[in-house]
């Protein structure tokens, strides 16, 4: 069963969002805002790009009260063992300044005093959702003390608490969570919490009543006490298990009270599974969101060893506004359709298993990938089978990335010409726009990263036929579409058909531009993008308003940027629409927007 997966679509994996990004049917680019520092502690030293509750209505995703993070996302941050108290300080910053108002940790208690923990939690404005630690009975009273006295309801797991190879094993296994949760509850806690990953629903046995083949979960799940065990539903895992996650949620619901969200792609596949940022990735998460609403106190956002403190911001994001028009997702990134280098012939400099072939690099799989000898340079080369005007090439890289590699097309695979150069790589996802034309595209790796060779799971070339009237490039501020008023607007470099959606979405946040009309073109957008009771001597005013909300859609100007007098750009926003829209206001009123208006667009 894969109903917890996305229909297949044409889609690339993103990489996590930064300032100013188009989300939620809401603008935002507002600089983050750190969490204050203490003279005990250092303030954070990686700013990650924040999005505030404020960013979407209050119907648009989950409150921020039920949203929570596993610090296990930064486990490369805090490390496996016990963790310092200034590396809990600056990470639980970070995670603060990502949006989150809850934590999950791992391996508690810790070494440090309670009050000390607390003292950092509250520097921050952190609460404490749930936790993950040892279930060690000798132990467990001073775990659950440590829980209580930061005001825990939830003391978990990162498992069942026991062994589960056997139907009789689960049963034990239920029988000492009994009495672990049991006495959580009578000593100030809620309940136990118990966390899946893949085998808890692989591991099956007949039941010995009724001979029907159960998982290890339905063996606990069945023989724990509901007043003092409850589930967190690790959906990523359960997912790669071939679980339906909304059909299991609506069947087991009154049991699972936490969510573990995750997001991934190749997923109960060939090969293993890979996390991305959730709302880029397979899982079906709103569908999943929606089935847990009656039953779930917590949604735990979770990426094992998240790349970067940006991606979990993104991914709160996703939590707070998945309900409005994509959840913070890619609505205005272009579609360039199919990777031209899918399935085609591979060759390679070498290659450091016979598992990890350069043809697993244009298969289409995400969790498959091309490893090269721990050696330098290094290249892979696709055969297009056809000459093609380039204009995009997205890698995606294993942690064995290079920091220094050139972007290489030949019409005949032997004499190469270098049409782009990277010297600053860092991994993750590079999509590289650029330009160049040949049947043969090659990736030279001049510089490693690391003590490896060079890897990749995915190497995606996009273009058209060569000759063939490309689509409109990037527009600039000296093309034909923009008045001078339009051409104030940032970030020029867009594609036509990425203003068009920006325009789209900018005209859905105004009150003043009609949102029902159809734009193929810039040319039409120039021509019928008027506010209702169009009126000639408003056209600076009509253009001006316009071009804020497009610098706001571009994330060149946020929402919540001072302006003097108004307070925001949103509250001048609000207040110029305003009186565009009162038949009662006087043109010269207008007049004095306009001048704003022009101030705020022209400095920005």
């Amino acid at each position: 069963m894969q109903n917890s997966l996305r229909p297949p679509r044409a889609r690339r994996i993103t990489t996590a969002l930064t300032g100013g990004a188009l989300l939620a049917g809401t603008f935002v680019g507002a600089p983050a805002v750190a969490a204050p520092a203490t003279p005990a502690a250092a303030p954070p030293t990686t700013t990650a790009t924040t999005t505030s509750a404020e960013a979407c209505g209050e119907g648009d995703g989950l409150p921020d009260s039920k949203i929570s993070i596993q610090l296990y996302t930064h486990v490369g941050e805090i490390g496996s063992g016990t963790p310092s108290p200034e590396t809990i300080d600056r990470v639980l910053g970070e995670v603060a300044n990502a949006g989150f108002t809850n934590v999950e940790p791992y391996n508690q208690p810790y070494s440090m005093p309670v009050e000390d923990y607390q003292a950092i939690l509250d520097r921050y404005g952190l609460e404490v959702s749930s936790s993950h630690g040892s279930t060690d009975w000798d132990t467990w009273p001073a775990t659950v003390d440590y829980a209580v006295a930061l005001g825990q309801d939830y003391i978990g797991t990162g498992g069942m608490a026991g062994s589960y190879g056997t139907y009789e094993e689960a049963v034990a296994t239920a029988e000492y969570v009994n009495r672990l949760g049991e006495y959580a509850n009578e000593h100030g806690a809620n309940k136990i919490v118990l966390h899946n990953h893949q085998t808890e629903f692989t591991t099956r046995y007949p039941h010995p009543e009724t001979g029907e083949m159960v998982s290890a979960w339905q063996v606990i799940e069945e023989n724990t006490d509901p007043r003092y065990v409850t589930f967190q539903l690790d959906v990523g895992w359960a997912a790669d298990a071939g679980i339906d996650v909304p059909a299991w949620i609506e069947e087991y619901g009154d049991r699972i009270e936490l969510l573990h969200v995750k997001d991934a792609v190749n997923l109960n596949a060939e090969g293993d599974p890979r996390q991305v940022a959730l709302g880029n990735g397979d899982m079906d998460l709103p569908a999943i969101l929606a089935a847990s609403e009656p039953y779930v106190q917590y949604y735990t956002y979770e990426w094992d060893d998240a790349p970067s403190f940006e991606s979990s911001a993104e991914s709160y994001r996703y939590l707070r506004c998945y309900l409005a028009d994509g959840g913070g997702g890619d609505q205005c990134d272009p579609d360039d359709g199919e990777s031209l280098a899918l399935g085609r012939p591979v060759t390679t400099s070498s290659v450091d298993d016979p598992v990890r072939t350069g043809e697993m690099a244009v298969d289409g799989n995400a969790g498959t990938r091309w490893g090269s000898a721990w050696s330098e340079p290094e290249w892979i080369a696709v055969d297009l089978g056809a000459d093609y005007d380039l204009s995009r090439v997205v890698i995606d890289w294993e942690t064995a990335y290079a920091s220094g590699y050139e972007i290489q097309t030949s019409p005949d695979g032997e004499a190469w010409t270098t049409v782009h150069t990277v010297t600053d790589g860092d991994g993750n996802f590079d999509d590289l726009a650029l330009t160049g034309t040949g049947r043969h595209v090659r990736l030279l790796a001049t510089e490693r990263a690391t003590q490896w060779g060079f890897s990749l799971y995915e190497l995606e070339v996009f273009g058209t036929p060569a000759g063939e009237e490309p689509a409109p490039g990037p527009v600039t501020r000296g093309a034909g579409y923009w008045t001078s008023e339009y051409r104030q607007v940032r970030n020029p470099d867009h594609t036509a058909d990425e203003l068009l959606c920006l325009l789209s979405a900018a005209r859905g946040q105004s009150d003043v531009f009609d949102e029902e009309v159809g734009l193929t073109s810039l040319d039409d957008a120039v021509r019928v993008l008027w506010p209702r009771h169009h009126d000639e001597r408003t056209d600076g005013f009509d253009r001006q308003l316009l071009t804020l909300w497009l610098n706001v859609a571009t994330g060149s100007v946020a929402l919540d940027d001072r302006v003097a007098r108004y307070g925001t750009v949103g509250d001048l926003l609000a207040a110029a629409e305003a009186a565009r829209l009162d038949e009662d206001t006087r043109w010269v009123e207008l007049l004095k927007y306009q001048a704003v208006l022009t101030v705020v667009n022209a400095r920005h």
